[in-house]
């Protein structure tokens, strides 16, 4: 395996821990809320607000993992009938659309991204934060699910899924 691939591979997991950290932070949040409003008649302030970018942000640092990890829904009755001879070249063509549409998606989130930062527009919540934040996580995702889409147009994964960090 080269270091490129190694490389990647860690940032993918990367950003599973740090997604899989938002997860835990949220329902440890919204668990301590509820006690909160339960026992002492209050609430955490802007809890909701940052609970909905997190997961924003979780889902979209998330989502490259599970794609490299073929760990994502597939309708697969076809293509596990298929032999491997067809197989292959049928994964590199859903590979390559996979890519393609999210290179689509990449595109228009970077537009949105940068068109946000260059209007100054502000989510204006519990918090006033520069709108391009919440923005950046998807073109960051796209970004890397990108990437995986390409390494697996080189290397299909066929077979057995994967598993773990």
């Amino acid at each position: 395996m080269s270091f490129l691939t190694k490389s990647f591979d860690a940032l993918l997991r990367a950003c599973a821990w740090i997604a899989a950290a938002i997860f835990g932070a949220t329902a440890l949040a919204i668990t301590l809320n509820v006690i909160l409003r339960n026992t002492a008649g209050t609430t955490i302030f802007g809890l909701l607000d940052v609970v909905e970018y997190g997961l924003l942000a979780a889902t979209f640092l998330a989502a490259p993992w599970v794609l490299a990890k073929n760990a994502h829904v597939t309708v697969d009755l076809v293509t596990a009938a298929l032999p491997t001879a067809t197989a292959r070249p049928l994964a590199r063509l859903t590979a390559l659309i996979g890519f393609a549409v999210s290179a689509v998606f990449l595109w228009y989130a970077v537009e949105a991204a940068l068109a946000s930062a260059a209007r100054g527009s502000m989510i204006r919540t519990s918090f006033v934060v520069p709108e391009w934040w919440a923005l950046s996580a998807a073109p960051l995702g796209f970004a890397l699910i990108c990437l995986e889409f390409l390494r697996q147009a080189i290397h299909p994964p066929l077979g057995a899924r994967s598993g773990g960090l």
